[in-house]
């Protein structure tokens, strides 16, 4: 079975599921393809939102360019399209290693930030939540004058330090809750179930609105399908089952996997 009939069998099994729309945070420096996207959104129905920016690894010759021209590039791929096709961004991907940001990771930020501000379009990023990274990109998002409103913090439940976490979405920030999965690795310290109750305490906390579940999932990747066989489905068959068990209530599910989606990617 070709790579096409794979990602359309596995998309049909998770609109099926009740899933409608998949993020796909695959920039160009690992390996975008938005013609493959195109091909098995239209085959599978499941809407698939293209982003522009950057993954781990900031090119050096971000050196050689100016944040102002940074931007540039990432408004093209918004506002005309992605190699060379009518695909637009609908979100800007940035990620840093640690909670240190390089001179080359700083200037993407920023970069991101003002294509933000430009376009209306949010931005995703990837954190160190173990090293409290999200903090220093806020830094620079504030620094910047974008919204906080406009920025998602991924990979967030990869610590139980409720008192970062809280910090953060006292700021504005959006908690990317997408490493629940994680917690079934082999030598796991932080396990899938203390992951999803910290969903429970920032609930709890008064920050409904400013949660997101979802699996930072990759086709394909051994690794991943060893410790997830659920894959797509992690969430609809173990988090969300999991929060109800242990007292959320349906309509703040609904307010997580619906309301808040449609509202952060909305243009605003």
């Amino acid at each position: 079975m070709n790579s096409v009939a794979k990602a359309v069998d596995k998309l049909k099994e998770a609109r099926d599921a009740g899933i409608n729309t998949i993020v796909d945070v695959t920039p160009f420096d690992v390996g975008r393809d938005v013609r493959f996207g195109q091909e098995v959104s239209r085959k599978s129905g499941m809407q698939i939102v293209a982003c522009t920016g950057q993954h781990l690894f900031a090119l050096e010759s971000y050196n050689a360019r100016t944040t102002e021209e940074i931007a540039e590039l990432l408004i093209r791929e918004i506002e005309q399209g992605i190699d060379g096709t009518d695909i637009k961004a609908g979100v800007i991907k940035v990620a840093a290693r640690s909670d240190a940001i390089t001179p080359a990771e700083e200037k993407v930020f920023r970069a991101a930030a003002r294509a933000s501000k430009a376009t209306g379009i949010p931005v995703e990023t990837h954190t160190n939540s173990r090293r409290r990274g999200g903090e220093k990109q806020a830094d620079i998002f504030e620094a910047e004058g974008l919204s906080p409103a406009r920025v998602s913090l991924g990979h967030s439940n990869d610590t139980d330090d409720v008192d970062y976490l809280t910090g953060l979405a006292k700021r504005g920030y959006t908690l990317g809750m997408d490493h629940a999965f994680w917690g079934m690795a082999p030598g796991a310290t932080l396990p899938w179930q203390r992951r999803v109750e910290c969903v429970k305490q920032l609930i709890d906390a008064g920050f409904v609105d400013q949660l997101f579940l979802s699996n930072d999932w990759v086709f394909g990747d051994v690794e991943r399908d060893t410790v997830n066989p659920d894959g797509l489905l992690y969430t609809t068959r173990k988090t969300i089952p999991f929060l109800r068990q242990i007292g959320v209530s349906q309509r703040a599910i609904h307010a997580i996997t619906v309301e808040n989606p449609k509202r952060f990617f909305s243009r605003s």
